[in-house]
């Protein structure tokens, strides 16, 4: 196969030497998206694995915990007697 390269032309050598270079390129970057999408599954699977999915029913009761940073100033105190009860849940959407 070099044997073969050294016998063509300058400009077919050439030609045949970028085509070469970029066959290889594109084979690189081909390895390299295969890898990072491995990549992001394993990342996304040890990443959800400590994620919790609150699944409630209807007519389940749950606990409503308002935090400081989401309301406006002097509302959180009278936020929190009305919440201080378990809700239901009344319809799924």
């Amino acid at each position: 196969m070099i044997l073969d390269i050294l016998l063509l032309s300058p400009y077919s050598k050439m030609f045949y030497l970028a085509e070469y270079f970029a066959c290889r390129v594109y084979n690189l970057h081909i390895k390299i998206i295969k890898h990072i999408q491995v990549s992001n599954k394993q990342y996304k699977f040890r990443a959800n694995l400590h994620k919790y999915h609150d699944a409630f029913n209807v007519e389940d009761y749950f606990m409503i915990h308002i935090r400081l940073e989401r309301c406006p100033l002097k509302t959180k105190h009278k936020l929190q007697i009305s919440s201080a009860r378990p809700f239901k849940v009344l319809l799924m959407i």
